[in-house]
């Protein structure tokens, strides 16, 4: 299994994803809300900092966070998960 990747490495890739994806959702989706973003972004997310988990497991794993810092703590919540 490929190394952790930082605290650092996921909040970098989650902006680049959450900005990749607001334009597909603009330009390829016409403005549409994409019910499977999640599914988005882990691909995206792995493409960048590597294999550390499945795209199905970093899937649920994005789903399961909220909040007004959702950046943050979905790259901590992350982190806790692949303990």
């Amino acid at each position: 299994m490929p190394s952790k990747p930082t605290q650092q490495h996921l909040v970098e890739a989650l902006k680049s994803a959450a900005k990749a994806h607001h334009e597909y959702e603009k330009n390829y989706l016409n403005g549409v809300r994409d019910e499977q973003w999640a599914g988005w972004y882990s691909a995206f997310i792995l493409g960048r900092t590597g294999d550390f988990t499945t795209p199905t497991q970093l899937t649920r794993w994005l789903e399961e966070v909220s909040g007004n810092e959702w950046v943050k703590d979905a790259a901590i919540h992350i982190l806790t998960k692949i303990k």
